[in-house]
């Protein structure tokens, strides 16, 4: 094994990189993880041996460390998504990372909370109703947008409840009149939506990680002032400054999670992005639509799966899959025509997710959520038997893989006792030959008849 895969590079985001960054350099998700720092750590290190570095590091001390996984979203935006528990702290660092990260690096966000001195506090407690949220804060006079912090909020709460806390971030006014939007991607194209402050956030389909920006309600008589009066105007006219528009290419790349080829690559296939109008009236295709009706379904980048129209990605995974197991489409049978062009490019989209993660490094709750996932499928007539048996077949590799971990540790755990014990009896023999050594040199008694006290007493 070389010597670099001994070794796992963890980059740490904290808060001050977040500000740092935000407004400046970057204006989209949190943080460029290439510019904070980061540790070269052995990959069989245990995570709470490397807080004690950050602790030397950032002078923060462990009990005051919360620390974040980043996970990337099928939305292509990368977000701190679940803390580390001290049941996962037992893992080595090599062994506490996201389904589809990199084995090499593990990037960690660092929660600090401060006290009104400044000083590092314990963090709050986590329950299942709390959501982290991160802020920015838009000024539309000025066109400047700026990280101001991060608030836990209940999930069954609404944003109204708490306005105060949010303008406190940015030290507005308890009651200044604030919009709120959600920063939901910005690829292929910016999605900024306002954020209804009657509704809750669970409603609102908030989580943790996700950003909220914010501003002051725009003033009619100042709206003409400002090019940009609002958030998603704002992302948007920056979007298409910041990012020079790229030739789409017109050739797609599939890998599949299919029997036992994990990384299988479908036949290259062109996608005539500009399909030709066919007049109305041109004829019918074998299934008696219009040629017209299929026209408006490939100029929507839908093509034929079955009976059905999905996106030409999913077609391409799909055909595989009908074609190495036969029977997976066989019961699915749905009249609308929007439904299922859903369920099938969800399904695609599922199978596809599964081939950017090697089996024995599923996590369990990676897996939990799969076998519902197939269980959803199976349940509108997919036939799924060959996707729960490569499950069942993660779940033994990663149990495997647990063990492996756990026996490691005990050796580990192990070697150092057994030198601690060597150490002790090395030591015990020492104080045994220097108090042998003591005990010739010492008068029997210091009784009265003792020769040192004769002439004395």
């Amino acid at each position: 094994m070389a010597e670099a895969d001994l070794y796992t590079i963890v980059k740490v985001a904290r808060n001050e990189d977040l500000t740092e960054q935000i407004g400046r350099d970057r204006y989209f998700d949190l943080v460029d993880h290439n510019k904070v720092r980061s540790f070269r750590i052995k990959r069989w290190t245990p995570f709470n041996l490397f807080k004690e570095e950050v602790a030397k590091e950032f002078g923060i001390p462990v009990q005051f460390q919360r620390f974040w996984l980043w996970a990337k979203r099928k939305n292509n935006t990368y977000r701190p998504h679940w803390h580390v528990t001290p049941q996962l702290e037992a893992r080595p660092v090599g062994r506490l990372r996201a389904p589809e990260a990199n084995d090499a690096e593990l990037n960690l966000f660092l929660e600090v909370e401060r006290s009104r001195q400044g000083l590092p506090k314990i963090p709050p407690t986590v329950c299942s109703d709390d959501i982290l949220l991160f802020f920015k804060l838009y000024d539309p006079l000025k066109e400047e947008l700026s990280y101001v912090g991060r608030l836990y909020v209940k999930a069954s709460g609404m944003p109204v409840e708490i306005l105060a806390k949010i303008n406190g971030l940015a030290g507005f006014a308890p009651d200044e009149d604030i919009q709120l939007f959600e920063e939901i991607k910005f690829e292929p194209s910016v999605m900024c939506e306002p954020v209804d402050k009657m509704v809750t956030f669970r409603g609102s389909q908030l989580q943790d990680g996700d950003i909220v920006c914010f501003q002051k309600s725009p003033q009619v008589e100042s709206s003409g002032q400002c090019g940009h009066p609002d958030v998603p105007s704002f992302l948007k006219y920056v979007h298409h400054h910041q990012i020079k528009p790229e030739h789409h290419s017109k050739y797609w790349y599939v890998h599949a999670y299919i029997g036992e080829n994990i990384y299988s690559k479908l036949t290259l296939c062109r996608i005539c992005s500009e399909p030709k109008p066919i007049e109305r009236g041109q004829g019918t295709d074998s299934g008696g639509s219009t040629l017209q009706t299929r026209s408006a379904n490939i100029s929507d980048g839908k093509v034929r799966f079955l009976a059905y129209w999905v996106s030409s990605e999913a077609s391409l995974l799909l055909e595989r899959i009908h074609s190495t197991y036969k029977d997976t489409f066989t019961k699915f049978s749905m009249k609308g025509q929007k439904l299922p062009t859903v369920l099938l490019e969800s399904f695609a989209s599922f199978v596809e997710s599964m081939s950017t993660t090697k089996v024995n490094e599923v996590q369990e709750d990676v897996l939990k959520q799969a076998t519902l996932s197939i269980e959803d499928f199976e349940q509108v007539g997919l036939e799924l038997s060959w996707l729960k048996k490569r499950l069942e077949e993660a779940k033994k590799a990663n149990k495997q893989a647990e063990s492996l971990v756990y026996v490691d540790l005990c050796e580990t755990a192990l070697k150092v006792g057994r030198a601690k014990v060597r150490e002790l009896e090395e030591g015990l023999v020492r104080a045994k030959a220097e108090l042998e050594d003591c005990s010739t040199d010492l008068p029997n008694s210091l009784a009265v008849n003792d020769y040192l006290l004769l002439d004395v007493v």
